[in-house]
């Protein structure tokens, strides 16, 4: 009998992923690993061949473990697991509300959120502010912060972020701004660049990622890092 599991994982390349995994591998016995990018992150795909079925079973268990032991945090679900639903039932769990600023993903990640059943206990609300002047109006982002460092930026997404969980007074909340092109970048800030703020309680983190692709590659890689910079802000 054939059996396969899928890890799956956000985050982190299929070249980042092969070299953390490089010890592990030769430990796989009897089960194979397959790699399996996609725009939201790596699947991991464990195949035990050939083998009677609870063998195959204890196999592919052994493999796992020692796996997800080198994965970490990168990991987030099995199989069709979504982040959305991941980050959700750890924030219920937690006893936590969240809301979301969103710039470049013009809605996105509240989408993904309330596509969920239930999402409604844990998500507050969103605002899409995609000009200046609703970042300004609707979240209390500084002009001269805008001004002086520009709406892509550190500075703008942790004022958006802090802005938008007052705004809707909740404990948890994350912040996208971008430029997803194909218009609007400089030398400086190319097209792909984004800056994600999130906060959980008092800790706030901020960081830049730089994703190829079309416009919405760029959207959507940019709403599953908003999703897992929150996860990972969770205490597990």
């Amino acid at each position: 009998m054939t059996k396969s599991q899928t890890l799956r994982t956000t985050g982190i390349s299929e070249s980042r992923l092969a070299d953390r995994l490089e010890s592990t591998i030769p430990r796989l016995d009897e089960v194979s690993l397959a790699y399996l990018p996609t725009a939201f992150g790596v699947d991991l795909r464990l195949t035990a061949w050939q083998l009677p079925t609870g063998e195959a079973d204890a196999v592919l268990a052994r493999a796992v473990q020692l796996m997800l032991g080198t994965l970490s945090k990168d990991y987030y679900g099995d199989g069709d697991a979504d982040l959305a639903a991941v980050v959700l039932d750890r924030l219920r769990n937690d006893d936590l509300r969240c809301s979301i600023a969103e710039s470049c993903t013009g809605g996105l990640v509240s989408a993904r959120m309330t596509a969920i059943p239930g999402s409604s206990e844990v998500f507050a609300g969103g605002v899409v502010c995609y000009s200046n002047e609703s970042k300004i109006r609707e979240l209390g982002v500084s002009a001269s912060v805008i001004q002086e460092h520009g709406a892509v930026s550190e500075q703008v997404a942790k004022q958006m972020v802090d802005g938008v969980c007052g705004r809707f007074e909740t404990g948890a909340g994350v912040a996208v701004t971008g430029i997803a092109g194909p218009g609007g970048a400089s030398r400086a800030k190319p097209v792909g660049t984004v800056w994600i703020a999130a906060r959980v309680g008092e800790v706030q983190r901020s960081l830049q990622r730089w994703f190829p692709g079309d416009r919405e590659a760029v959207r959507q890689r940019s709403a599953q890092a908003a999703l897992d910079l929150v996860r990972r802000l969770l205490p597990d």
